[in-house]
């Protein structure tokens, strides 16, 4: 696709194989079979932790690498299994994004992930990109793979041939909204206009999602009124996770001080749970991204001082109280085992359904 892009263009292109051989393990893995050099990979933060859990109560010195982990955090967790201080690593499929490690074993304790709408079974791609961590150059001259079930079909998968990418996203430009100008002034036009704007064949449009949804808690407002439409865009397209209340709040908070010309209010921050840790960090980067858009950069410094603390502070927890992490059912709050693949327990389960199908019987009746 993108070779047909630049036609006409002088292109140099470079083909990269990996050359160290990977082996695929015939027999289901167990983890009482765990071994140093391994990278167990499952795919949710939660997973990961009850792993890791299981893993160090079992006496083994256990890395874990998440998503929403703060980058100091990863790194710090990645030096301790290079330099040898953990001897396995858990982690989501965020170790198969460049992240280059001494991993003789990748474990797929999980073939299915949650993509944002539904679970669905991983795509070779993903099993390719995930499984290719194993093994490394001088260190392990071979790369392992094991499944924890269903190896035939995951082994298929990963020898499967892929089809080249046909399609790429594309976002609004600033000509693009210069355009817009000319006929419009608002952004709700503009959301609207974009949603039915039919892009061209080979490309899908970004949902502007996030956006959207913040422009419709401003609306109306003087910060709406105060902002020329492609300043007010770019508050929008701040690289930040809206769909956190706090943070949504934050936001908006911030964006009235901005047009008001008021000081910046200080992001929240909790020193309690490692969720509230990993909160605070975020507020905190939220907070930041406005210093550096506003040239506040005395006060930007101070608060990369105190994100870098919290991301000290929430390594030295996975350190040290990573035992304590325990997978609880979601209604009771009743201990489940680790690899327990349901989040509430038998019990909790057959009273809501029992309760669903007495109430459906008398409606019946």
């Amino acid at each position: 696709m993108l070779l047909h892009l630049l036609k006409g263009a002088h292109i140099h292109v470079r083909e990269y194989k990996r050359n160290i051989p990977l082996v695929v393990e015939d027999k289901p893995f167990k983890i009482k079979n765990v071994q140093p050099g391994d990278a167990l990979v499952c795919f949710s933060r939660n997973r990961v932790l009850q792993t890791a859990a299981k893993l160090e109560k079992d006496g083994h010195k256990v890395s874990v690498i998440y998503g929403s982990m703060p980058p100091e955090t990863r790194q710090k967790q990645m030096h301790q299994f290079i330099e040898g201080k953990s001897k396995v690593i858990v982690a989501t499929d965020a170790i198969g994004m460049g992240l280059n490690l001494p991993v003789r074993r990748v474990v797929f304790l999980e073939n299915e992930k949650f993509d944002g709408s539904r679970r669905r079974t991983l795509t070779s791609q993903e099993v390719k990109q995930i499984a290719g961590r194993a093994g490394r150059k001088g260190i392990y001259e071979v790369g392992y793979v094991a499944f924890s079930s269903d190896v035939k079909r995951m082994k298929r998968l990963l020898s499967q041939t892929d089809h080249p990418i046909q399609i790429f996203t594309i976002a609004p430009t600033k000509g693009v909204f210069e355009r817009f100008l000319t006929y419009h002034h608002d952004l709700g036009t503009f959301f609207d206009l974009w949603n039915k704007f039919e892009n061209p064949s080979g490309t899908r449009k970004a949902t502007l999602s996030q956006e959207r949804a913040l422009y419709y808690t401003i609306k109306g407002t003087d910060v709406e009124q105060r902002l020329s439409l492609m300043d007010l865009y770019g508050y929008l397209h701040m690289p930040f996770s809206g769909n956190e209340p706090v943070l949504r709040r934050q936001w908006q908070n911030t964006m009235k001080a901005v047009v008001r010309y008021e000081e910046l209010p200080e992001p929240q921050t909790k020193y309690g749970s490692l969720e509230d840790m990993e909160l605070s960090y975020k507020a905190v980067g939220l907070h930041l991204l406005f210093l550096y858009k506003l040239n506040k950069q005395t006060e930007a410094h101070y608060w990369e001082r105190v994100r870098e603390q919290i991301s000290d502070d929430i390594h030295e927890m996975l350190k040290k109280d990573i035992k304590r992490f325990k997978k609880t059912c979601k209604h009771c709050g009743c201990e489940l085992a680790w690899d327990y693949q349901y989040p509430m327990c038998n019990k909790c389960h057959n009273q809501k359904y029992r309760r669903r199908y007495d109430f459906e019987d008398e409606e019946w009746f």
